[in-house]
């Protein structure tokens, strides 16, 4: 089922769809885009702490070794932190 919603951006928030607008061709698919990416996103943040959080349950807590080994990968890999 459909339904309607009115939202009140700012200047920045106009900014903003003004750009994705321009991407996605109107604001309405800018939004719709934008609201699933942004569930998508936080989905996967919940899954992966879910997954940390299980794994240091069996496992025990992440050590500095492992944290570093894994900055050295993310590093390699070009990825931003």
């Amino acid at each position: 089922m459909a339904s309607k919603t009115t939202i009140n951006f700012d200047d920045e928030m106009e900014a903003a769809l003004e750009e994705l607008a321009a991407i996605d061709g109107t604001k309405r698919l800018a939004i719709k885009r934008s609201l699933l990416a942004e569930v998508k996103r936080r989905r996967r943040s919940r899954a992966l702490l879910d997954v940390i959080a299980s794994w240091e349950a069996s496992e025990g807590p992440i050590d500095a070794a492992h944290l570093e080994w894994a900055d050295t990968v993310l590093d390699r890999q070009g990825v931003d932190r």
